[in-house]
């Protein structure tokens, strides 16, 4: 693991888990030598700790971890986490969200290694009973994620809506309000009796494209909290 773009390393580092509901893996803190070390020089162990515990903000009864990537996500130098998290059983003391709902979770690094709590955003992604329609099982709904090296969380899934529908979400930190929202959308949607179509919008730059044909757009600002699965 080097030294990225932004010319400083980062600070946390999180290895994904093996398997989802688990969030498990090492955190590394510790700064990063450029030069490699000579074949007969002694290489110092890098201080470890464990992951952050997400019952620590969130109720474990309500919000179970299911997968974890780690990068930047704002504008400071310090690695940050996304979580997604499902509801195993149901909350009867938040109904508006039942059993296999999913909710995407941020914690923010900080400058003393610690974590800061982010958004909490309920609904992001589809429930596991809805997505698992292609895949049989709740366990093995349909969904990725992953922060590219230049800040940007990528969030995808892919559920049976009046066809076969895959969707991909780019969100990014936004200079101006302070805040992560929603860069770019599209969906896919494979139809059942034969037939494709394929929308885009980029919000920040004011343009949609639909089947290919561009058009323009009001760019806006759009925060993570207002996005949902059902609006797909």
């Amino acid at each position: 693991m080097g030294i990225d773009r932004r010319g400083a390393p980062p600070r946390h580092r999180v290895w994904p888990p093996a398997r989802a509901g688990l969030l498990a893996g090492l955190l590394a803190v510790g700064a990063l030598s450029g030069a490699a070390a000579a074949p007969d020089q002694a290489k110092e162990p890098a201080p470890v700790v464990r992951p952050p515990l997400v019952d620590k903000w969130l109720p474990n009864d309500w919000w179970t971890p299911e997968q974890v990537v780690s990068g930047r996500l704002n504008d400071d130098d310090y690695d940050d986490l996304a979580v997604v998290v499902q509801r195993r059983i149901e909350a009867p003391e938040d109904p508006k969200f039942p059993r296999g709902s999913r909710a995407l979770f941020v914690l923010y690094g900080t400058a003393d290694g610690r974590w800061r709590r982010g958004e909490l955003v309920p609904g992001l992604l589809p429930c596991g009973e809805c997505s698992s329609a292609l895949s049989g099982t709740i366990g093995a709904a349909l969904f990725d994620l992953r922060i590219t090296p230049d800040g940007v969380l990528e969030l995808g899934w892919v559920a049976r809506d009046r066809g076969t529908k895959a969707v991909r979400l780019t969100i990014g930190w936004d200079r101006t309000f302070r805040a992560l929202g929603l860069y770019v959308d599209e969906v896919q949607l494979l139809r059942p009796r034969g037939g494709r179509s394929r929308v885009r919008r980029d919000y920040r730059a004011g343009r949609m494209w639909v089947d290919g044909v561009a058009e323009d757009m009001p760019a806006r600002f759009i925060p993570i909290g207002e996005v949902s699965a059902s609006q797909y």
